[in-house]
C-alpha cells in the first residue's frame, strides 16, 4: 500500500505576525538596552510618569516612524503634499486669484508687522530681525463644495473650472464662505491634501470653503503666506475681473485652519 502522504499544517496567521514582528524588533535591540540602561541609571532625564515600558514604546515606535535617510525639505513637501486626486462627494474648483497691480499691500503688511515687534517689545529682547517684503503674486485656491447625490467613487465631470463652480453653488443652502488656511506648519501639505477636510466644512456649514495655496516656507519666508492671506481674504472682497464668485460679505467669512 502506498503511503499516505499528510501535508503539515500551515502556520497560523496569529504565528506568522508574531514572527514578523520579532523580526521586525530584532534591529531594535540595542536601542532598546541603551533606552532601558538610561532609563534604570537615571541618567537621562524623566517625565514623572514615564515607566520603562512606555520608555521602550516611544522609542521604538519613533524609530519606525524616523526614516533612516532623511528627506530633504524639497522631497518631504512633494511627498506630502500629492494630490491624491478628486472623487466622491465633493466639488473642486480651482481658481487662480491675480496679483493685484499697483499693490500696496506688502508695505502695508509690514509696517502692521513692525508695530505688533514695537508693542511686543521684540527688538528689546532679542532685536529686531530685518524684515523682507516679499513680492505680490497670484494666489491659487480651491472653492470647494458638497456634492451630494452621487457614489463614493463619482468623478466630476468633464467641464470647465468655472462651469464646475456654478454646479456647486447650486448645492450650496447658505451664504457661508469658510476661508480656509491648510496646516502644516506653513512649510508642508496642500489645499489638494485637506480636502477632506473642506468638503466636511462645506457639508457642515450648507456653504463653500475658499482653501488658500498659499506660499510655503523655508523657499518662501515669512511674510509670504501671511501675504497670500490678506490677498485671498481682500479676493473675496473684491473679486477681480473674471473671477467665478460675486462679492462676498465681511459677515459671511468665516476664518478657519489647522496647525
Amino acid at each position: 500500500m502506498a503511503e499516505t502522504l499528510e501535508a503539515e499544517p500551515a502556520p497560523s496567521r496569529s504565528r506568522v505576525e508574531i514572527l514578523h514582528l520579532l523580526l521586525a524588533l530584532l534591529p531594535k535591540i540595542p536601542l532598546m538596552a541603551r533606552v532601558a540602561l538610561l532609563h534604570i541609571s537615571r541618567w537621562s532625564q524623566q517625565a514623572k510618569y514615564l515607566d520603562l515600558r512606555t520608555a521602550l514604546t516611544v522609542a521604538v515606535l519613533r524609530s519606525f516612524l524616523t526614516p533612516a535617510k532623511p528627506l530633504s525639505i524639497t522631497s518631504t513637501q512633494r511627498f506630502l503634499g500629492r494630490d491624491p486626486g478628486i472623487k466622491g462627494r465633493i466639488w473642486v474648483s480651482k481658481y487662480a486669484a491675480p496679483a493685484p497691480e499697483g499693490s500696496a499691500l506688502p508695505d502695508v503688511l509690514g509696517k502692521v508687522i513692525e508695530g505688533l515687534q514695537r508693542s511686543l517689545a521684540v527688538g528689546d529682547a532679542v532685536g529686531a530681525a530685518e524684515l523682507r517684503l516679499p513680492a505680490v503674486v497670484p494666489v491659487e485656491a480651491e472653492w470647494t463644495g458638497y456634492r451630494a447625490g452621487v457614489a463614493e467613487d463619482a468623478e466630476l465631470p468633464p467641464v470647465s473650472e468655472e462651469d464646475k463652480y456654478h454646479e456647486m453653488m447650486k448645492e450650496c443652502k447658505s451664504r457661508v464662505t469658510v476661508l480656509y488656511f491648510h496646516g502644516g506648519a506653513y512649510w508642508l501639505m496642500d489645499p489638494a491634501t485637506h480636502r477632506p477636510t473642506t468638503k466636511k466644512l462645506a457639508k457642515l456649514t450648507g456653504g463653500r470653503c475658499y482653501s488658500v495655496r498659499y506660499r510655503l516656507a523655508p523657499q518662501n519666508p515669512f511674510p509670504a503666506a501671511l501675504l497670500d492671506a490678506l490677498v485671498s481674504y481682500l479676493t473675496l472682497l473684491f473679486p477681480p475681473p473674471g473671477a467665478f464668485h460675486d462679492p462676498v460679505p465681511p459677515e459671511d467669512i468665516v476664518f478657519a485652519g489647522d496647525r
